[in-house]
């Protein structure tokens, strides 16, 4: 896809952590969350948008929506803030910031993008989890898909090659090595498994946050999906473990 440069001057400010923008008309949205500007690319920090691949020659579900959501949002630009370092592919992750509200918060209040905690800004993106929420509960845009439904641990195979949201209850949580484990069934083998590696969860747990309190709990739990001994999430973040109870 060709990628469009927008206002003069801005590769000049593109090396600042934060700069202003005004009316970034020529902007060019790729996706639900990334956008290119003067040659470079740029990702909201925080949300995950329906992803750019192509499978049985079509779009995915809600991938256009999505796009087109930021694209006209990108006109009301006021502000793009530097969050993390780029990624290794150059892509800068950012906050960016309307008259009214950051694009993250608008897109996640319409049902354009999910949560996908990145950044220790944990009190923005709980409120992200929180208009998440809403949106979810009223069916808005990709929640409106069963694409993008909440997946049980009961029944989460389905879900295992992508971005989801699995609900259920924590059976054990326990430390094995290097890594901690909550296991949601009998069978670790088979069953749905959230692990953290052990460095991590101590962190958490003398930040607060300690997953051995999870034993018992109902929660949801977000990430990418992998079949390892059953479907299986890596934990890197606290906020992707949000309890129910």
């Amino acid at each position: 896809m060709k990628r469009r440069g927008f206002i003069t001057g801005a590769a000049s400010l593109c090396a600042s952590r934060s700069f202003a923008q005004t009316g970034a008309d020529n902007a060019l949205a790729l996706s639900g969350d990334r956008f290119a500007m003067n040659g470079a690319e740029f990702m909201l920090a925080d949300v995950l948008a329906p992803p750019l691949y192509v499978l049985d020659d079509e779009t995915p579900p809600h991938f256009e929506a999505s796009r087109s959501a930021l694209q006209t949002l990108l006109s009301g630009v006021i502000e793009v803030e530097d969050v993390l370092p780029p990624t290794r592919w150059g892509v800068r992750p950012v906050i960016v910031r309307t008259s009214a509200a950051t694009l993250q918060e608008i897109l996640a209040a319409t049902g354009a993008v999910r949560v996908a905690p990145q950044t220790d800004h944990h009190d923005v993106i709980r409120r992200l989890l929180a208009l998440e929420a809403q949106a979810r509960a009223e069916r808005r845009g990709l929640w409106a898909l069963s694409a993008y439904r909440v997946f049980d641990a009961a029944d989460a195979d389905g879900a295992v090659g992508a971005f989801n949201l699995i609900e259920g209850t924590v059976l054990t949580a326990e430390k094995h090595g290097s890594r901690f484990y909550l296991n949601f069934g009998e069978d670790f083998r088979e069953d749905f498994t959230a692990s953290a590696p052990s460095r991590l969860s101590a962190r958490w747990a003398e930040d607060g946050f300690d997953l051995a309190a999870l034993r018992g709990a109902r929660v949801r739990v977000r990430g990418f999906v992998e079949a390892i001994n059953g479907p299986s999430i890596d934990l890197n973040h606290p906020l992707q473990i949000e309890r129910l109870d």
